[in-house]
């Protein structure tokens, strides 16, 4: 019976890992459309500096000095805006950096929470067809296999017969 589990979980283990990939496509999509969104607002707050002749970082300080609160604010949104954009192009640029079986673990370890509940939202799991699927799926099965057979073989080993 502990076997027929372990292979249930196992299966279970192969479908959940084999979405892995496809996620992760989605979720850079997701990111990439953002960083694009976010790289006008940048452009704009860079090219209205530059005609002040001030860097970004001497703009965002005159700005933030600013003593009238509405001011203060729009320049607190446009230095959150800079830094959100900065942090997903850098998460953009290392999740096409790194190999497209390095890719998923990348992301289970570094992911913006607000493109990642996006791309949950929106996600539709599939078959996998890559290698990369098959892959994760084989992997996924004997992780999960391996974990409950453990899991099963100590708790029923008081049990068993010698």
């Amino acid at each position: 019976m502990s076997r027929i589990i372990a292979f249930i979980f196992g299966l279970l283990g192969a479908v959940g890992a084999s979405q892995a990939p496809e996620f992760t496509q989605q979720y850079m999509q997701n990111l990439t459309g953002r960083v694009d969104e976010l790289i006008r607002v940048v452009e704009r707050f860079d090219e209205d500096a530059a005609n002040s002749d001030m860097s970004r970082q001497e703009a965002l300080d005159y700005c933030l000095a600013d003593e009238r609160p509405a001011g203060a604010m729009s320049c607190r949104g446009r230095a959150d805006d800079i830094a959100t954009y900065e942090r997903r192009r850098q998460q953009l640029m290392a999740l096409q950096d790194a190999g497209e079986w390095q890719r998923p673990i990348f992301l289970a370890r570094n992911f913006d929470q607000e493109v990642f509940d996006s791309t949950r939202e929106t996600y539709k799991p599939a078959v996998p067809t890559t290698m990369v699927g098959g892959g994760y799926a084989l992997a996924g099965f004997a992780g999960l296999w391996g974990v409950i057979s453990l899991i099963l073989g100590i708790i029923t080993a008081p049990f068993r017969r010698y």
